[in-house]
Parts: C-alpha cells; structure tokens; sequence
C-alpha cells in the first residue's frame, strides 16, 4: 500500500502528484528549471533533497503551473512590451494567477506565503547600481504585502527611500495598483495595468509627454486658468467632461494599442483610468506635478526605461529556476531524471511465438490468482462489538446485542503490475525471449483479472541524444495485445524508467502496486536505479526482476529477482520469485 508521507518526501513522485493535480505536463532533467507554456521542466536534483529545496521545488511547480494554466502567453507576444514593461507586467501576472490558483486549490495558498516571505522577506539583497530600480522592488514588496504582512516592514522602508529620491511618483502608482487589486482578472488586464504604471514614470521622466487636461478647453478659459483658479473652480463640469475625453483617446495611443478583443480585455484598466480622473479632479491633481522632481532623479528615471531584461531584478520564477539549478547535481549518476515517454516501432509477433507464449501463460494463470491475492474489505456487517450502528438498536428488545457496526475483510485481488521490459542494444540476442515473457506474463495477469501495463526501454532518441526515454506498448485499462515484437536499441536507464513507471502507476485506484523489470544486466547508472528502487520501496512499490539468461539483475534487487534462460523456465521462476514475497504480506 502506498505510504503518502514518503510520497510527499520524494521530489519525483511529488511532481507527478502536483502535474495530475494542477492539469499540467511536469519532466525531470537535465541542468535547467524553466516552462515553455505548456511542460513544466524541472532540472536533475540530488535523490535526497533537503527540505527548504524539496519546499522550493513545490514552490516552482505551483508558480508555473499557475502560468501554463492561466496566462495568456499568446496575448503576452502580441502585446510587444518593452523590457520595463514586461518585467511590470510580470510582477502583476504573478499575483493574479497565483490568486487564480489558490482559488482553485486551497492548499497553494499556504505554500505560496512561505515562498514569499522566504524569497523576499529573508533575502537580504544588496543596494540596486541603478536608484530607480528601487521602484520596482518597492512595486514587489507592496503587491506581495497584500497577502505576506510579513512584508510591511521592508516595504515601508522602501517606501520611505523612494518619497525622498522620487517625490510624488509613488502615491500616482499607489492609485493603479488599488485597481490592480479588484480589477486585473486577465493577462490583457495585466498587461494594461502594466503599461499605465510605465506611462507614469514616462510623465515624471518627460513632462513634456503628461497630456494637459485641458487640451480640449475653450482657448480662454486656459488663458484665465493662467490667470487664477477662480474661473477654473466654477467651469469644473465643463472641464471634467474635456479631460475624461482626452482621456479616451489617449488609451488608444499610451496604454497600448488595444483593438477587437484587445480593447474588450482592456476594459478594467479603461474603467481605472475615467475613475481616477474624476478622483484627480476633485483633489486638484496638480500637486502631484511631475516637474517637481529634480533633473538627477529625472535622469535616473530615464535610465530605467531605457535598461534592458538584465538591468533589471529578477522576478519570482527566475529566483526560483536559479536555486534549483545552483543545486542540481553536477555528477549524472547521482541526479534523478525521469524518462520521457516516446513512441516505438513495435510489432506483431509470429505465430510461433504466440502459441509458445500462451502455453507458459496457460501454466502462469493457474497459479497467479493465489499468489497476487491481498486483503479487502467487504461490507459491514452487524457483530457483539465494533462500532454502534443505531440503526440497530431496535435489536436491543429482543435480547439481540449485535447493535455494532463490524468491517470485516476476504481475500481478494486488488494488484496492479507494470512490466518494464528492457530494450537497450545488448538485448539483441534476448529480445525475443524476453517479448514472449512478456507476453505470457500479461495475458496470465489479465485474465485473473489484474490490471496490467507493459512499458519497453529506452524508446527513441530524444533530439539532444538522450535515451531517457519509454514506450508505453500496454496501457493500464488496456487489452493485452501481440504487438511486442520490439528492436533493442540504445542504452540501459532502467533508474528514470522506473520513476517513469512509478509516477504513471501513482494515481491507480489498486492497494497493491508491482512493478516487474525484465532485463538482460546491469543499469547505465547503477546508483540512479538503486535510488529508485529505494524510495520507490519506502513509498510502496514493490519492484520485482526476471534476468533473461543473466544474472545482473540480482545485484540490484537480491532476493527479489530470478533468472530465466527459456519460455519453460518462466512459469517455475516466477512461482519461485513471488510465492515467498507476496504471501507473506
């Protein structure tokens, strides 16, 4: 039976477990940690993991599978923000799909504030080269303070520096992400949102580019607003309507070439802008003049909307992908990787094969129902003792004391079992005995009613040269079929194979849970499938091995494996490898 606190202890099966949970495509390998929008690419980490990186590991899972399950990323192309923009526009998509998530699946939410406050709250990071870079870390901190109070105080003293360095920019800012908070529900949003904090600094960088609300304004009610405010005051509602209209147009050429669907997604931030232009005409927004900061600060402004990606800080999920990587192993036998399933030619086999196959699986199936038989319950029943059923207390006036509930237990099967066929190029020679093993082996399982699988590796070639890779030839559901006349070729990644397996059989509904290599020798990484085995073991699996004429498999699994030289020998050494193990669980 599966023990789900050593699951949750082993990175590989954890990832399978979030993948399936979250409806996203989750590989192990490989150097790097990063998503192209649809597969979630962890890199190979040590098979003992500590917890903090067990911890951040989740923590990239659930950050990326919230953007491969609701950012737009089409939209994000489209959109063709400058690197200011989009690293704002980032910090805000953060938010949203994280929030989408833990809508979703509650449990994110705690996963998330620790993340937060563990990147951003104990991290001590040095003073930014460029003062307006400030700015955005202040913008992190202030977004991640809504759910992190944890946060308040370093935000607080950001906040501090930049009124000092930067007068008036941060409360114009303030007023977007009030909007941002209730508002932003898509990418597009977002994306608007993002633009309009751009075109803020933009104003205090360049105040020729602030569009004067009145533009639109008789030409002598400017010249008498020049004069005194007295006439200002009393043709406010004239003067109001002119800025809302300026306002509309120049949506269309500040906060980024909304069109179509575009504009429609854009609506919260349009809806934003008219708001809080009716706010800045109650409170005269002129205070807030950008030409009041000084040229230093200007300049500085203008630095950061010129600088590039690597000008700027890091977001969340690129602090993230760095950690995994500074920790991912640098000695491949010692990483995990899990193989990729792939497609392999394969098959049917000769007659010949079929009737010899069948004759040992006539022998195999006598017995396998005996020996693969497990505990389970039937249903409850009333007993002496046990738990009080009250609708049977009636029972009580007739002198009947069996008012308990009582579960009781018969024996019945409730295994399933993977075969792992090895089709590495030392198996030229033993292919075809091992094909007709498998064979028998399936068809004996599934007509006694088991649920069976048969997986052949390595598949074929990735396109970086790899061999981590698998063949699923009989699905889990699937009828037993003949098409497994396979071509060996490649290497032995019998380890990534059996995590592969592993997290394919992890969610099946059966108690029991067997895995059953048939190889010819020894793994490519020797310590990687031992890791496997291991842990597969503490969560368990139970691993079992058929050697075709070798006896390497007995390295790795002692006790629990047995050799094989022809088709008459299968079904005695499988009675001689399962009748100790199974039937004394």
């Amino acid at each position: 039976m599966i023990d789900t606190r050593a699951v949750m202890r082993s990175l590989p099966l954890v990832a399978s477990v979030l993948g399936r949970k979250y409806g996203v495509k989750v590989e192990i390998g490989g150097a790097d940690a990063y998503t192209d929008g649809t597969v979630i690419r962890l890199p190979s980490l040590p098979s003992d993991v500590p917890d903090t990186l067990l911890a951040l590991a989740r923590g990239f899972l659930d950050h990326e599978a919230s953007h491969v399950r609701d950012t737009d990323f089409k939209a994000l192309q489209d959109a063709n923000l400058t690197s200011l923009e989009k690293h704002v526009w980032n910090t805000l998509e953060d938010y949203r799909v994280e929030h989408k998530l833990a809508s979703i699946f509650p449990g994110c939410r705690q996963n998330f504030d620790w993340l937060i406050a563990h990147i951003f709250g104990s991290e001590q990071r040095d003073e930014p080269i460029q003062p307006a870079v400030n700015i955005l870390n202040w913008l992190l901190l202030e977004v991640r303070s809504w759910d992190v109070q944890d946060l308040s105080n370093k935000r607080d003293t950001l906040a501090g520096q930049l009124d000092r360095d930067f007068p008036r920019v941060r409360p114009k800012i303030e007023r977007v992400l009030k909007a941002v908070r209730t508002n932003c529900r898509s990418t597009q949003d977002a994306i608007g949102f993002a633009r309009e904090i751009v075109r803020i600094l933009d104003q205090f960088a360049n105040p020729s580019t602030r569009p004067e609300p009145t533009d639109l304004v008789d030409p002598e009610q400017q010249q008498t607003q020049g004069e005194g405010k007295s006439l200002a005051s009393t043709s406010s509602s004239s003067a109001e309507v002119g800025k809302n209209q300026q306002k509309q147009e120049n949506l269309s050429e500040t906060e980024g070439t909304f069109s179509g669907e575009d504009a429609q997604e854009g609506s919260a931030v349009e809806d934003y802008s008219l708001s809080t232009d009716q706010a800045d005409s109650s409170r005269d927004d002129r205070l807030d003049d950008p030409g009041e900061i000084g040229d230093e600060a200007r300049d500085h402004l203008l630095d950061l909307l010129g600088a590039g990606e690597d000008d700027l800080p890091q977001s969340l999920g690129d602090i993230l992908a760095d950690a995994l990587q500074v920790n991912s192993s640098g000695s491949k036998d010692s990483a995990v990787t899990v193989a990729v399933p792939t497609t392999k030619n394969a098959g049917p086999l000769s007659v010949d094969d079929v009737l010899e196959a069948k004759q040992a699986s006539m022998a195999l199936r006598t017995r396998l129902q005996g020996l693969l038989q497990t505990k389970i319950l039937s249903r409850a029943s009333s007993g002496r003792r046990g738990r009080l059923d009250t609708g049977q207390l009636h029972r009580l006036t007739v002198s009947d004391h069996r008012v308990f509930r009582v579960k009781a237990e018969r024996a019945g099967i409730d295994t399933a079992v993977h075969i792992l066929l090895d089709c590495s190029g030392s198996m030229v020679r033993r292919i075809r005995l091992a094909c007709q093993a498998c064979y028998a082996f399936a068809s004996a399982l599934e007509a006694s009613k088991i649920n069976v699988a048969v997986t052949a590796f390595p598949s074929s070639q990735l396109p970086h040269g790899s061999y981590s890779t698998v063949a699923p030839i009989i699905a889990h559901g699937q009828k037993a079929h003949i098409g497994l006349d396979l071509v060996p070729a490649g290497g032995t990644p019998m380890g990534e194979a059996l995590w592969w397996v592993m997290q394919d059989m992890l969610p099946l509904s059966e108690r029991r849970k067997l895995i059953l290599v048939v190889t010819d020798g020894e793994p490519d990484s020797l310590e990687c499938a031992t890791q496997a085995i291991e842990q597969g073991g503490r969560a368990g699996f139970e691993i079992y091995g058929i050697g075709i004429t070798s006896p390497g498999i007995n390295v790795l699994l002692p006790g629990r494996s047995a050799v094989v030289n022809s088709m008459a020998e299968l079904a005695p050494a499988m009675f001689a490898l399962l009748e100790g193990t199974i039937l004394e669980r």
